[in-house]
């Protein structure tokens, strides 16, 4: 069985869509990854970095965030502290169905969600990000242009990585709102590997430079040379997924 649908139940109850990689040979240990802001698990950079680690011999689970993909949920409602508290379901699910998560991976946003579920969780032994914000507010320095109407109204309908989006007020009030985030980072204690590209346009390298910063050891940095944000160019999600791999075997 290379691959397995699975639903689950988030922290607020909202039924959540995952997809398990099974590894041909009993895994040596179990992964799940957190997809970036308005993604999916079925995201080609998400998808191709779970091939990658289950050719490793990890098993993985990816899965949608409340509100996108196949997972219940609207994702006007969304707020990033949510998405911390479904990630932290998803590995305690996990673990009761005896396939304890030993490493944690993000991309973007998803990256902030890991550092800081990681720390309160006690199976995970290894922590990557890939593409990540210092500070989960750095969204709404992304989109600061468009958020006044969402302020005004409450909700509005804004577009973000070229789709239309209806988002909420509380998303980015919630994100201001993680004033306790670089002490997660500081007091992890899991090993942290953080991958970054020197072109990423959407989340500047020098945010990986302030997680480096700010971690404390054991810390590793890769750069992903030549990537954009979301690992479009061909090949370089599956080295990401194969540098995760080898850096986590020696922790787990």
């Amino acid at each position: 069985m290379a691959e397995q649908t699975v639903m689950f139940e988030g922290a607020t109850g909202l039924q959540l869509s995952g997809i398990l990689d099974f590894p041909d040979e009993e895994p040596k240990a179990w992964a799940v990854i957190a997809h970036c802001f308005t993604c999916n698990k079925s995201l080609p950079a998400v998808a191709r970095i779970a091939k990658a680690l289950k050719k490793r011999g990890f098993g993985v689970l990816r899965f949608d965030f409340a509100g996108l993909g196949a997972s219940a949920g609207n994702f006007v409602d969304s707020t990033f502290s949510a998405d911390v508290a479904d990630l932290k379901a998803a590995c305690h699910w996990m673990e009761a169905e005896g396939r304890v998560p030993k490493v944690l991976i993000g991309h973007s946003l998803g990256g902030a969600a890991v550092l800081a579920a990681a720390g309160s969780l006690d199976s995970i032994e290894a922590v990557a990000t890939i593409g990540a914000p210092a500070d989960p507010a750095h969204l709404t320095q992304i989109l600061k242009d468009r958020l006044d109407p969402v302020y005004r109204e409450g909700s509005a309908v804004i577009q973000i990585a070229g789709h239309d989006m209806l988002v909420g007020a509380e998303l980015f009030h919630d994100l201001k709102a993680q004033d306790d985030f670089h002490v997660k980072v500081r007091n992890l204690g899991k090993p942290l590997l953080i991958l970054h590209s020197p072109r990423d346009g959407v989340v500047d390298i020098h945010n990986a430079m302030d997680i480096y910063r700010t971690a404390q050891m054991p810390k590793s940095f890769v750069s992903l040379d030549d990537a954009d944000h979301l690992m479009t160019r061909p090949g370089v999600a599956a080295w990401a997924g194969e540098i995760i791999a080898s850096w986590a075997a020696r922790y787990i």
